[in-house]
């Protein structure tokens, strides 16, 4: 670890320990439930469209190259499908091999790639429309707040247009020992550090918010209720 403008910076934010961990995780609910939401985490298929939804919240995809942070097996590539968004370009990263494996088997592409990596130590990924990261930095680690900061940095980066990533709330009754519940005041000032142009939405069925971050002043259609959007 060192020291940064006061502030105690971790070299590497994800430990050997914590990787073994995740890693054990997932693949863990994989041999268990196969391809299904409840391997990355969800209750159900709904749920993980709304969440889905709600990051894409006023983003038209279509024809834009999208990389997809912790993206699991894969399972925005079929959200979008089902919506019939047609982004020129998809690249989904994950930690894990073995759910990139799957992934990839099932909807890879020469447009759609799947690469096992720690996001945190790439270096080679290039430029995307679009950053997105759903679920991937709920489970705890050493240190949450520095990985999300990290993280939240480095996707922004990555992109030309806007970064999307979702947290779960501290504005909840119960959490699991498992779980990092982060504070959304503290997610957005960090958020407004990156970029004037933010948005946080704490306006939905679940125990948690979407943060977007953009490039440039976005325009958002209001009109979609979120009971549309529950629909897988």
């Amino acid at each position: 670890m060192e020291k940064r403008g006061g502030v105690l910076r971790l070299d590497r934010p994800l430990s050997p320990d914590d990787k073994r961990r995740i890693i054990g995780l997932y693949e863990g609910r994989l041999d268990l439930f196969g391809h299904d939401a409840k391997t990355v985490g969800w209750k159900n298929r709904a749920d993980q469209c709304l969440r889905f939804s709600i990051l894409c919240r006023g983003l038209d995809l279509n024809g834009k190259s999208i990389l997809d942070v912790g993206c699991g097996l894969g399972d925005f590539v079929s959200f979008m499908d089902e919506r019939g968004f047609r982004p020129r370009e998809y690249v989904g990263v994950d930690i894990s091999p073995r759910l990139m494996q799957h992934a990839a088997s099932r909807f890879g592409r020469e447009d759609r790639r799947f690469l096992a990596m720690d996001f945190l130590e790439a270096s080679d990924l290039g430029q995307f429309d679009i950053v997105l990261c759903s679920g991937a930095l709920s489970f705890r680690v050493q240190d949450n707040v520095t990985v999300a900061e990290t993280m939240m940095r480095k996707m922004f980066e990555l992109c030309r247009e806007a970064t999307v990533v979702n947290f779960l709330s501290t504005y909840v009754d119960f959490q699991l020992p498992k779980n990092f519940h982060y504070r959304p005041e503290a997610i957005f000032a960090f958020g407004r550090s990156l970029t004037r142009w933010l948005s946080l939405h704490h306006d939905y069925p679940l125990y948690e918010f979407s943060l977007q971050l953009f490039r440039a002043p976005n325009s958002v259609d209001v009109r979609d209720p979120i009971s549309h959007w529950r629909n897988p």
